[in-house]
């Protein structure tokens, strides 16, 4: 079952739980897509707002990366990142 998350701290709580698919649509979806292809993210380095900044830390960050694979869909309802755990 897909997990569909649409801010920051949905996104940190359903990596943390080892979610299989997670989807992140809406404007979060526009926000993390620079972040969707870079293998190293520094999230700190980026213009994003605080409290992005503090759901999103650096071991979040790497499990994403690592542990995910991620496919951009750009459709009528906007873009959405779908994240499969690999």
């Amino acid at each position: 079952m897909k997990k569909i998350v649409a801010n920051p701290m949905e996104l940190r709580d359903a990596i943390r739980c080892e979610k299989r698919n997670i989807s992140i649509t809406g404007g979060f979806a526009k926000m993390m897509q620079p972040l969707a292809t870079e293998k190293e993210v520094d999230v700190e380095k980026l213009d994003l707002p605080t409290f992005v900044k503090l759901a999103l830390d650096p071991t979040t960050m790497e499990t994403l990366s690592t542990a995910y694979r991620v496919a951009t869909k750009n459709g009528n309802a906007g873009v959405e990142l779908e994240y499969v755990k690999i």
